[in-house]
């Protein structure tokens, strides 16, 4: 039995798939097994494949329908024997020593359930600002604390990095295979089972932005797909942690309106709206962001999501005395 199961599934992968099969084949932590799991591709990719597995016992070729890359995931889901699962992608490169760290930190800490590393970043895009940005956002997320509270800012761990315990799929369930970003949501469920997320400081993983990365491409990580699935755990949250306190929505422009209607679709109830600028929101009350309720009194969900407002206004409301994830939380 290997101690570590890699899912890694490609759809027309091109030459990137030989590159990212060498990763781990090379890795310094041998005692794994690779799951190549091909998502109806129609171009040379299942032939290098069979080539890789055909020099290597530990590799295995699982093909099906191209259906999509959740699906994919959990084909391999159905044939892993490892005991701790590694995700990978076509596009991507895995430093030597990844595994190996993961493995070691996962044994030192049994309280750990899902860990990423750090990302290096690279792009053949000539405009890949955002997805720098994001990159780094992400690499400065390191803590359990901080990717709880950073959850329904975006994804706070980069899918292609994670290390995971086999078991909480039996517990907790595998990919949702439905319109939706299959990471983030699962991310989503399974912290709110209160599984615990870390990040290693290294980077580990070379990440490969270009024109045709699904992230880019596949409707499933729109915007609105993100916002419907993180309104939904948002919402189920919120009912817990609520307890009677008022609902105060941070911006008050047309968008947070939007997202503010999912929330509502989830069944929680805004009483009131604030930004640094009056601005009237029908049918709702409007409160200046300096005379925000104190702490224990509401909760601010913030749904601004101009780069660099977020984490402002998380300064803002802590020196107010408000707690982060107990007060107030990001959600865009």
């Amino acid at each position: 039995m290997p101690r570590v199961s890699v899912l890694l599934p490609f759809h027309n992968a091109g030459a990137g798939l030989d590159a990212a099969i060498s990763s781990i084949v090379q890795q310094t932590l041998t005692d794994l097994e690779l799951l190549l799991i091909d998502n109806g591709s129609t171009d040379e990719g299942p032939v290098i494949a069979q080539r890789w597995a055909d020099d290597d016992t530990r590799i295995k070729v699982l093909h099906e329908p191209h259906i999509g890359i959740a699906h994919a995931l959990n084909t391999g889901l159905a044939h892993d024997q490892g005991r701790f699962i590694a995700r990978m992608d076509a596009d991507d490169v895995s430093h030597p020593e990844r595994l190996a760290k993961q493995v070691a930190y996962l044994e030192a800490h049994p309280e750990i359930g899902v860990l990423g590393t750090r990302t290096a970043f690279a792009s053949s895009m000539q405009e890949s600002r955002g997805m720098q940005a994001f990159v780094d956002w992400q690499n400065n997320i390191l803590s359990p604390h901080a990717h709880y509270v950073k959850r329904f800012v975006d994804a706070p761990v980069a899918h292609p990095t994670v290390m995971f315990r086999r078991e909480l799929v039996d517990q907790h369930g595998s990919y949702d295979t439905g319109p939706l970003p299959e990471d983030h949501e699962l991310w989503l469920r399974w912290m709110d089972h209160g599984v615990r997320f870390a990040k290693l400081p290294e980077k580990l993983l070379t990440w490969n932005d270009h024109a045709g990365r699904l992230s880019r491409t596949h409707p499933n990580y729109r915007v609105d797909a993100f916002f419907t699935t993180k309104a939904k755990w948002l919402a189920r949250w919120m009912k817990r942690e609520l307890n009677g306190r008022t609902v105060i929505i941070a911006g008050a422009s047309a968008l947070c309106r939007n997202r503010v209607a999912m929330l509502q679709a989830e069944g929680i109830v805004v009483g009131a709206f604030t930004d640094v600028k009056p601005r009237e929101v029908p049918g709702y009350a409007f409160i200046p962001h300096d005379h925000i309720h104190p702490a224990g009194k509401a909760f601010v969900v913030s749904f601004i999501s101009q780069r660099g407002t977020g984490e402002r206004i998380a300064a803002f409301l802590a020196a107010r005395g408000m707690a982060e994830g107990v007060d107030f939380i990001l959600a865009a």
